[in-house]
């Protein structure tokens, strides 16, 4: 594939992986396979990222040189005096859509015994992620959602990042405080099960505590508050009000089980909790139904079955256009 039977054609790798590689293709990379056990280990390690990176989603314009080199330094065991750059039309195929989800697979499983880098997941719009980080924390991600944070932490403290939603179950360590910035805010904690909702286009975020307490803040200047299991603190993006409430919401988990329990609940807020845990866009037409009140439990149902009873309870029509959702009154 290369002169060196030992380095990859990133070019060619990019076509085999995304299903465009033609016969001459797959005859260089059959060759390169065949020229040393290396190159057959190095090519099951690039399979596996691929595999468990495919779903994710470039969320903005990535720098391929930037993004070469986090590549080369993860996956390549080379000296440095051999690594090279990427011609420029190889950069082209790292930045197509394919090369891109081996790229971000491929930052996320990082080559044991490198240590301090940088680890980023992006989830796809139609997946949740499970991540489990080296300390035994376990971090599930909705769909949307990004995460990323040092691998392995640093000594004094464990920081990870999140834009999205996520629930945490983190390993409990008095002496090794976890902290989270999402949204505007700092969560600080020793070990607990907490909730956050921190979308960016969304102007309030959202911390739910199941277990334990955790530590919220809106600023280094700012005081902190204590947030115990059955709080939930809403801070406003815009006023930079950060409020506690001694309630969560029934269905905050809703987006990782698909159990859902209604009762008496407004159907804007019906909507809302759909939203979450199906990601979709649903439009109330008719002004009227603001006042409409929902009871009903559901448990893993699909999305066209739950509107189809809320259709049915309040004689509502639905139209689906993509992602979505408009309801509105049934004509006569």
């Amino acid at each position: 594939m290369t002169d060196n039977n030992y380095n990859i054609d990133w070019e060619l790798a990019a076509r085999i992986l995304s299903g465009e590689a033609d016969e001459i293709d797959r005859g260089l990379f059959e060759e390169w396979l065949k020229a040393g056990k290396e190159n057959r280990e190095e090519w099951q390690q690039i399979k596996q990222s691929w595999e468990k990176g495919e779903d994710a989603l470039i969320m903005k314009t990535i720098d391929t040189d930037a993004a070469w080199e986090k590549v080369r330094h993860f996956t390549v065991h080379e000296p440095a005096s051999m690594a090279r750059k990427p011609s420029p039309r190889i950069r082209w195929w790292l930045s197509a859509a394919a090369s891109l989800v081996l790229l971000l697979g491929l930052l996320w499983f990082i080559i044991p015994g490198k240590d301090h880098h940088k680890s980023s997941l992006i989830v796809a719009n139609n997946t949740q992620e499970e991540i489990v980080l080296d300390d035994g924390s376990v971090i599930t991600l909705n769909r949307g959602s990004r995460f990323s944070c040092d691998q392995p932490f640093d000594d004094d403290q464990r920081i990870v990042e999140i834009d999205g939603e996520g629930y945490f179950k983190v390993k409990s360590d008095k002496e090794w405080p976890f902290i989270v910035h999402a949204g505007g805010i700092t969560i600080k904690v020793t070990g607990t099960q907490f909730n956050v909702r921190a979308y960016p286009n969304l102007n309030v975020t959202e911390v739910a505590v199941l277990e334990g307490e955790v530590e919220v803040s809106a600023s280094a200047k700012s005081a902190t508050e204590i947030l115990k299991k059955g709080q939930t603190a809403f801070f406003d993006k815009k006023s930079a009000e950060l409020v506690i409430k001694s309630s969560t919401d029934p269905n905050i988990l809703a987006w990782l089980t698909g159990k859902m329990s209604f009762d008496e609940t407004p159907l804007p807020v019906v909507a809302e909790t759909l939203e979450r845990v199906y990601g979709v866009n649903i439009q109330i037409s008719d002004t009227t139904l603001t006042g409409e009140k929902l009871t009903a439990r559901f448990s893993q149902n699909s999305l066209d079955f739950v509107l189809e009873v809320v259709c049915v309870t309040f004689n509502l029509q639905s139209k689906r256009e993509g992602d979505t959702v408009f309801l509105s009154r049934a004509t006569p």
